[in-house]
């Protein structure tokens, strides 16, 4: 950003003679004896980082810079780029995708997560073929939900996972569904 010259302006700090107007502009102010105000005006780059960043750094640089005040719309403080920003975004995701498969694959061998499979298989399938098959994936989801409202009222244990494989049950037998409704009817 550079200051610019504005009608209210009281004062003009002008640059040392030490400096090049391109290290230092003369920065026209207002001043009151208790406040300095100057006007500043971004570029069109520094326009579109302030609308999307939503951010204006007034920073004070240290030395023999005259005037020490700079006005940017770019983040001074040192950080990751977008594309390093990005990968590790994209590394947490996979993190977490990791541990989800892995909790998973744990749990398959448990019988009560057999049975939530096939609860919600066998719904999907004899609900799919009277009606429509969404309306028996919707109703083995529906059990697995009402399953856990069950269990949360003090008739067991919850567990997300439960209602998982009840869902990947109702899941599995959709092709099923179709199949048998494209046979049979």
């Amino acid at each position: 950003m550079k200051p610019i010259n504005f009608k209210e302006a009281t004062k003009v700090l002008q640059r040392p003679s030490t400096m090049t107007d391109a290290e230092c502009a003369s920065l026209h102010v207002w001043s009151d004896g208790k406040q300095c105000v100057s006007c500043w005006k971004p570029s069109v780059w520094e326009r579109v980082r302030i609308l999307f960043g939503g951010k204006v750094y007034l920073g004070v640089k240290g030395g023999g810079t005259q005037p020490p005040v700079f006005v940017t719309g770019e983040s001074p403080f040192n950080r990751l780029s977008v594309t390093a920003s990005i990968i590790a975004y994209l590394g947490i995701v996979v993190h977490y995708i990791a541990t989800a498969i892995k909790m998973v694959w744990n749990n398959i061998n448990d019988e009560k997560k057999r049975t939530n499979f096939m609860c919600g298989f066998i719904m999907s399938i004899v609900l799919g073929m009277w009606f429509h098959p969404a309306v028996g994936f919707f109703s083995g989801m529906l059990t697995a939900a009402f399953q856990e409202w069950w269990e949360s009222k003090g008739h067991g244990k919850i567990e997300f996972l439960d209602f998982f494989f009840s869902v990947i049950g109702a899941a599995f037998a959709i092709p099923f569904v179709l199949l048998l409704n494209f046979l049979f009817m």
